[in-house]
């Protein structure tokens, strides 16, 4: 057995174990649909390279040549779908039956040339090379980019340019081999599969990181909401808030950005029974009155919070004001009124969230003391942690 030979059968194997790990990933988490396309994909990729095993017995080879070569068109089709549904990018669904008609008409009319001719095996390169820019051309559309999506970027033109030069590296190394079944002896076989190879595992390794960073997104963020209305839990809420006090605080003392955290205690009374409470019709009550960029969480039964950057304390008062007088008019029924409790701090320089959540429940307990259905703020600077832990 030859090295290339050797090497053919360990992509293939490698293609196969990919294709059976995106797909069960795609049937873990059905909404990654893009992990189906690249599942498809590796199992055309291990086709093609089963040809090449194939095609070194001599066995139908020009049947076997183009079965070889569209099955890799099959696959960077294949993968340039797969990107498009993951980044959210449109491609013409026809589009890919496009570029495999014409790749095939391509090798029908180059394949019997003389397998040494330079023109013969850059056409046979081209199809891969411009399908390799398209799967960059995808990721480049996307509206935000993050370290990783470069990444692909620079792999794909690494297998634009790989492919280009794939005729120049015949020439260097002595040919092609005169017939087909000479191809793995050659010393091009080895060194164009050891580096399609190489490049092949980046992209199919990074492929599936990239599909499970997804998941594992998607299960976070199931697991850091509530379930009955949506919004962030206690936990999902403490972890972001954490973070952006935090993050506020590394830009300090450069400027000082305002930040306010609003604590809301839901309550309904009724003349004869205990009323409901209509979280869900709250949870959307807040959600609509909030800024885009703030964050709103379910704390406990019937308590809510609100995070609202660029905000200051009067601001976050109007605002709360707003929304007590929109909860009592939209959610009391003629057996029920709703009331809410609201505290309100504004986080000062140098504070944390634990900081602004202890003065907050300080304002919150005021409220609820004054009777409910108002609203109270937290003094700057008397009631930090330690203050009301003397009181």
């Amino acid at each position: 057995m030859t090295g290339a030979l050797l090497v053919f059968w360990v992509i293939v194997a490698l293609c196969t174990i990919k294709a059976g790990a995106f797909l069960a990933l795609a049937r873990f988490d059905p909404k990654n649909r893009g992990a189906v396309w690249f599942a498809a994909a590796f199992a055309a990729a291990a086709t093609s390279f089963l040809g090449e095993i194939v095609l070194t017995t001599g066995f139908y080879p020009g049947p076997t040549r183009m079965v070889i070569a569209l099955a890799m068109v099959a696959m960077f089709v294949l993968v340039s779908y797969g990107l498009a549904i993951r980044y959210r990018v449109d491609l013409h669904p026809g589009g890919g039956w496009a570029i495999v008609a014409a790749s095939a008409l391509l090798y029908w009319l180059i394949l019997d040339l003389p397998r040494e001719d330079f023109v013969r095996q850059f056409l046979y390169q081209i199809p891969y090379a411009l399908l390799s820019l398209l799967s960059l051309s995808v990721i480049w559309r996307s509206r935000a980019k993050k370290r990783h999506d470069w990444l692909f970027i620079w792999l794909f033109l690494a297998l634009a340019l790989h492919f280009l030069a794939k005729p120049f590296l015949a020439l260097w190394t002595g040919g092609v081999g005169a017939t087909a079944t000479g191809f793995s002896s050659t010393v091009y076989a080895g060194l164009s599969t050891a580096s399609g190879a190489v490049l092949l595992l980046i992209l199919a390794t990074g492929g599936l990181a990239l599909m499970l960073s997804d998941t594992a997104g998607r299960l976070i963020q199931k697991a850091e909401r509530d379930a009955e209305t949506g919004l962030l839990n206690r936990e999902g809420f403490t972890t972001h808030a954490e973070r952006r006090t935090l993050a506020l605080g590394e830009t300090e003392p450069a400027e000082h950005i305002d930040l306010t955290l609003t604590l809301i205690a839901i309550k309904a009374t009724a003349q004869e029974h205990p009323a409901a409470l209509p979280l869900k019709a709250m949870a959307k009550l807040i959600a609509d009155n909030v800024s885009n960029d703030a964050l709103v969480g379910r704390m406990a039964d019937r308590d809510f919070a609100i995070l609202s950057p660029q905000t200051n304390l009067m601001a976050a008062r109007r605002a709360a004001e707003a929304l007590r007088i929109a909860a009592g008019e939209r959610l009391s029924m003629p057996d029920r009124i709703v009331t809410l409790s609201i505290g309100i701090t504004e986080r000062e320089k140098g504070e944390v969230y634990a900081d602004l959540l202890a003065r907050g429940l300080w304002a919150l307990d005021e409220a609820e003391r004054a009777g409910g259905n108002c609203v109270r703020l937290a003094a700057r600077s008397s009631f930090g942690v330690a203050a009301i832990r003397r009181g």
